[in-house]
C-alpha cells in the first residue's frame, strides 16, 4: 500500500513540532512507502549533558507521538513497534501507515494542539492550576505508561526540589565544558533552524525560588512566579524503552494541557546531574524514575522555537537529509 506523498508530509511536518532538550530536534526518518522508520541523530546529542542519550530519547518519542496523532488526522493509524533491534540503539521505531476510521473529536483537538503547543520560559500566573485540569493531564502520561506527581506550592518537598534545582544549576555554572554546551546550542544568527534562540531564553529570575530553569545567556531579570504547579513524569524502569515511553507520555500530557490553555518548561539540570537526580528521587520519596520536571501554568502565548524543514522524499534516499547547523 502507497500513501499518498502529502500526506506522510503532514504527518512528518507536524511531528517536527515535538519538543526536545535546548530544541536540538536529534531524530532521523525514512520513509518507504508506508513504513517509516525513526532514528536517533547522535551528531544532535548533548553529549556532555546526556552522554546516555536519555534525554535524545525522550525527545524523540514526543517525536514519535507526534506522528501517531497527525497519522489519525489523516485519517490513517500508526502500527508503532518501538526498538525493533535491540542491537540498534539508534533505531527508535519503525512505524507502519494503516487505514484507519475518521479521527474522533478527542484525537482532532490532540492534532490541532500540536499547533499551538510552545515552551514558554515567561512568568506564569502565579497560582496552582485547577485539580480537574491537572487529573486531565496526568491521566494523559498515565495513558502512556508514565506518572505524573504534581509539586503544589503547599508540599512539603516543594523547598527541598528548588534547592536541588538551585544545586545542580550552581554546580553547572562551574563546568565549562557544560557552558560552552549549553552555549552553541542557544547561539543565534539568520536563518538559524534549531536551538533556543537568545530573545525566546526569557529572563533571569528576581526571585531565587522561582521554578524556573536559569540560563547562562539570558539577559535581564524579572520577577517570576512562586505559586505555579511543578511536576515530575516518572517511569517504572530507566531503560531506552522507558526513555522512548517517557517521550510519548511527556508529549500526550502536553497536547491535553495545551487543550486546557496551559503551557510548560521545563528544569532539565537537575536531572542531567546523577547525584542531584538521585536526591530528587528521595525528596519527592520516589519508587520510579524522574525523567521530566516542569512548570505548569498560564500565560500569554509565546513565539515558537524555529524547526529544520524538511524536503521532500527522494525514493531514490530513503534517508531524509535534514539541513544542519551552519558548522557542520
Amino acid at each position: 500500500m502507497n500513501i499518498v506523498d502529502a500526506r506522510v508530509e503532514r504527518i512528518l511536518s507536524a511531528a517536527g513540532d515535538a519538543p526536545s532538550v535546548l530544541n536540538t530536534q536529534p531524530w532521523r526518518v525514512a520513509v518507504e512507502e508506508s513504513t517509516l522508520t525513526l532514528r536517533a541523530d547522535p551528531s544532535r546529542q548533548l553529549r556532555h549533558a546526556d552522554p546516555h542519550g536519555r534525554e535524545m530519547l525522550i525527545s524523540c518519542g514526543a517525536y514519535l507521538f507526534n506522528i501517531r496523532v497527525a497519522a489519525r488526522r489523516e485519517s490513517l493509524t500508526a502500527v508503532v513497534t518501538v526498538l525493533p533491534d535491540p542491537d540498534d540503539e539508534l533505531l527508535v521505531a519503525e512505524v507502519v501507515l494503516e487505514p484507519g476510521d475518521d479521527p474522533s473529536p478527542d484525537e482532532l483537538e490532540l492534532s490541532v494542539a500540536i499547533e499551538h503547543r510552545v515552551t514558554s520560559r515567561v512568568p506564569f500566573d502565579d497560582q496552582p492550576l485547577p485539580a480537574d485540569v491537572l487529573v486531565a493531564i496526568q491521566r494523559a502520561a498515565d495513558a502512556e505508561g508514565a506518572a505524573l506527581r504534581t509539586i503544589q506550592p503547599t508540599d512539603p518537598a516543594r523547598a527541598q526540589v528548588l534547592a536541588l534545582v538551585r544545586r545542580a544549576e550552581a554546580l553547572a555554572a562551574e563546568d565549562m565544558a557544560g557552558r560552552d554546551e549549553e552555549a552553541a546550542w542557544t547561539a543565534t544568527w539568520p536563518g538559524r533552524d534549531d536551538g533556543i534562540p537568545q530573545h525566546l531564553l526569557g529572563r533571569a529570575p528576581k526571585n531565587p525560588d522561582a521554578p524556573v530553569r536559569r540560563f547562562h545567556a539570558s539577559r535581564g531579570q524579572e520577577p517570576f512566579e512562586e505559586h505555579s504547579t511543578m511536576a515530575v513524569l516518572a517511569t517504572t524502569g530507566d531503560s531506552r524503552r522507558d526513555w522512548v515511553a517517557a517521550g510519548q507520555a511527556l508529549e500526550r500530557a502536553l497536547l491535553v494541557a495545551t487543550t486546557y490553555f496551559v503551557q510548560a518548561s521545563f528544569a532539565t539540570t537537575v536531572l542531567e546531574n546523577p547525584t542531584t537526580r538521585h536526591d530528587l528521587r528521595g525528596a519527592l520519596s520516589l519508587s520510579t524514575f524522574p525523567q521530566m520536571l516542569m512548570r505548569l501554568g498560564t500565560s500569554p502565548r509565546g513565539e515558537r522555537t524555529p524547526r529544520r524543514t524538511r524536503p521532500r522524499h527522494d525514493a531514490m534516499n530513503p534517508w531524509v537529509p535534514w539541513r544542519g547547523r551552519p558548522e557542520e
